[in-house]
């Protein structure tokens, strides 16, 4: 029970996020288009002019970071059995009790998310604010949030061993271990969202 309420939580988390999001940018191209009335702007000419560049080493070290909360997630709910119908270790038991099970597993879940972040970046201009690769470019980001948005790689890195034991254990429960890993993972997910949670001009 307490393992769908943290789920509930972090849904609400990124869900929330990222409708404030869309919401933000419809809310200011209603009221460009509204002041430019009636030589209407294009919605690939507003996205093109809200953009701040952020870097490419921050934007690649970002989206690392989102990467690896898809595989900290990923082993927290889908690694051990009993967090939801469906776990690693009982659909693919062959597998997970290989020598390198556990690192598949990783490995299959950063190829997933990669796989999705890729697919959002092929969507066209006019559904550029769906691309997770332009989520920053919306925002002023300062140094600080740009270092607190790196250091969440090593944190949820901390989240995916914590999770990892938890599954070396199994059928055995620490559940101490299991609350450290979804807190991190949670304030990490917090950190990468709070640009479009207190960044909005």
């Amino acid at each position: 029970m307490i393992h769908l309420l943290f789920g509930i939580s972090l849904l609400i988390l990124l869900l929330g996020a990222w409708f404030l999001h869309i919401s933000h940018l419809k809310s200011i191209y209603s009221k460009v288009t509204e002041l430019r009335k009636p030589n209407i702007v294009s919605i690939e000419k507003f996205y093109e002019n809200m953009t701040i560049s952020q870097g490419s080493n921050f934007i690649g070290l970002a989206m690392a970071s989102w990467m690896m909360l898809f595989v900290a997630i990923a082993y927290f709910y889908l690694l051990i059995p009993g967090k939801m119908p469906y776990s690693y270790m009982n659909q693919m038991s062959d597998w997970a009790s290989s020598q390198y099970g556990f690192f598949a597993f990783g490995v299959l879940a950063a190829l997933l998310a990669a796989v999705g972040i890729r697919i959002l970046d092929m969507l066209p201009e006019n559904h550029r604010n769906l691309k997770l690769t332009e989520l920053y470019s919306f925002y002023s980001v300062s140094k600080g949030m740009k270092r607190n948005i790196a250091l969440t790689i090593p944190f949820l890195g901390i989240s995916i061993i914590l999770s990892a034991y938890a599954g070396t254990i199994y059928p055995e429960q620490d559940i101490t271990i299991e609350y450290m890993s979804f807190a991190i993972l949670f304030a990490s997910a917090a950190v990468l969202v709070w640009p479009v949670l207190v960044g909005r001009k």
